[in-house]
């Protein structure tokens, strides 16, 4: 039996229990370097607009169709990660980051959704950090931590949601983009969904209005507005390169 397919950067998250974590306590992040090799990272709508000031915001065709940013084009890794592992300090970290090496996960045990933590992260100690559990009970910090997973669990859905209803009205169209990475070199994209603009403006008035009242609006131009940041990111690109 093959092992359970983990959302990106997660290897084998554990769910968070007093029995196996009362002694732990979390170090904060240091280095995101763990996120360097990455090319894109799932986003939430609810991001969309500030995220689109740094990155293309596209849609992966793969069920669950899902939204990411992208970060990297091809073997470059995440050119918003520096060599210290320290992220670009004009750019928005994307929920998914922040709330590594947290997640929500199902408990194998309860089928219940429960907290978990990437073990592997490198960021639990005995010594130095946030407690996780006082006396067996968990801390404001860790209860923090579930409030953000859970949150950003709803968040996730809703934008999935609505890729859906994007899906239903046939606006959706392949993107196949070719970047210039220098003078005599260029990569063609493609494999992601974007918005067509042409089919969104022929979108009956009744679905535009139902979009408004779901607040899907906002970030469908700022989805729109991301395409921009590509030059930015081939840019990127040649001098990592």
């Amino acid at each position: 039996m093959s092992a359970k397919r983990q959302p990106p950067l997660y290897s084998n998250p554990a769910p968070v229990t007093a029995g196996r974590h009362n002694s732990m306590r979390l170090l904060p992040a240091y280095s995101f370097g763990y996120a360097r090799e990455v090319t894109s990272l799932p986003l939430t709508a609810v991001e969309f607009q500030t995220a689109s000031r740094c990155y293309p915001i596209v849609f992966t065709p793969q069920a669950p169709m899902s939204p990411v940013c992208i970060v990297g084009i091809k073997d470059s890794g995440n050119l918003f990660i520096d060599q210290a592992g320290q992220w670009r300090p004009s750019a928005y970290i994307p929920a998914y980051i922040r709330r590594y090496p947290f997640l929500l996960m199902s408990d194998p045990e309860s089928k219940r959704m429960v907290l978990g933590v990437e073990e592997s992260s490198g960021r639990l100690s005995e010594d130095r950090g946030d407690k996780l559990f006082e006396n067996r009970q968990p801390t404001p910090f860790l209860n923090e931590a579930l409030t953000f997973c859970a949150d950003f669990n709803r968040q996730w859905e809703d934008s999935l949601a609505m890729l859906r209803a994007f899906q239903d009205a046939g606006i959706l169209v392949e993107d196949d983009r070719e970047i210039e990475l220098g003078e005599t070199q260029s990569l063609k994209l493609g494999g992601f969904l974007i918005v067509d603009e042409q089919r969104l403006s022929e979108v009956s008035e009744g679905v535009f209005l139902a979009w408004r009242e779901k607040g899907w609006l906002a970030p469908l131009y700022a989805h729109l507005a991301s395409k921009h940041n590509w030059a930015d990111l081939a840019q990127a690109a040649r001098l990592a390169g």
